[in-house]
């Protein structure tokens, strides 16, 4: 039955107070006693997402009534099963109880989170559950899972809208998806590709270090510094212009001159300086 089939007089609206909930439509329901209109709606809302609830309601633009029944989470427990479709209602703040002087309700105040629990997303869907109090909820019958054959509940939507929490999700997820490329692609650094080895071991100061494995040219000494050996100022232009200082090198092997003074030769040029003289 919808809304169309009631005959509602034009302008009727639907605003009851928590007690006229309990008093004129809780109690009576569970006492199956008849209601002058039947403006609210039997729905197992626990099996339903909030979002997919309108719909099933009977009247309602921005707040939808349902009697739901509620469910045991455990056999032998009073402790009420909140999962529903795709999440879960969760309780929010303190009971507050219906009815003076004495207490005929309890209203209590939920929240659905979409996604299994207790990691699942705050979603703007809300709802009202009013249940009577001073009720024997105890274990009826083996293996019954029924705490509540009739609980009244009121959904609304914060924003006031009927917000599909799925639509959201996967739109946040895309959002999530494209924020995590973005950085990655940020995080890629184009490194410039390695400059040629140099043909020979000889050139200026700013080129590669080319490393011969052969044991004809002496290695380089890491240890030795320009500071360490005195070198001839006719050497100066040589050396610097070089990058393996040869006379350093030469420094340590057998092969050197015993006249190495202010003036340092390496053993080639002491060579050639005995062949210039006559035999």
């Amino acid at each position: 039955m919808k809304a169309a089939a009631l005959e509602l007089p034009p302008g009727f609206r639907f605003h009851p107070t928590d007690e006229e909930l309990v008093l004129h439509y809780l109690c009576r329901k569970c006492t199956s006693q008849s209601i002058a209109v039947p403006i609210i709606a039997e729905v197992d809302l626990y099996k339903f997402d909030p979002w997919d609830l309108p719909g099933m309601a009977l009247y309602g633009e921005k707040e939808w009534y349902f009697f739901t029944p509620r469910d045991r989470k455990y056999p032998n427990g009073s402790r009420p099963n909140r999962a529903a479709g795709r999440g879960y209602w969760k309780a929010t703040g303190a009971d507050k109880p219906i009815g003076q002087p004495k207490t005929v309700g309890i209203k209590k105040a939920l929240v659905f989170y979409a996604g299994k629990a207790p990691k699942g997303e705050k979603t703007n869907w809300i709802m009202h559950e009013y249940r009577l109090a001073e009720v024997d909820r105890s274990v009826r019958k083996k293996n019954s899972l029924r705490l509540d054959d009739w609980v009244l509940c009121r959904i609304h939507n914060k924003k006031g809208t009927i917000e599909r929490q799925g639509q959201h999700l996967s739109v946040k997820k895309a959002n999530s998806t494209e924020i995590v490329e973005e950085d990655e692609k940020k995080s890629v650094v184009m490194l410039p590709p390695p400059p040629p080895a140099p043909s020979s071991a000889t050139g200026t100061v700013n080129d590669y270090v080319y490393f011969d494995k052969s044991d004809s040219v002496p290695r380089l000494h890491t240890d030795s510094s320009c500071s360490e050996h005195v070198v001839s100022p006719e050497f100066t232009c040589e050396v610097q212009s070089n990058p393996y200082n040869y006379l350093d090198a030469t420094m340590d092997t057998p092969f050197t001159t015993p006249f190495q003074g202010n003036y340092q030769m390496s053993p080639l040029q002491d060579m050639f300086m005995y062949l210039q003289k006559p035999f």
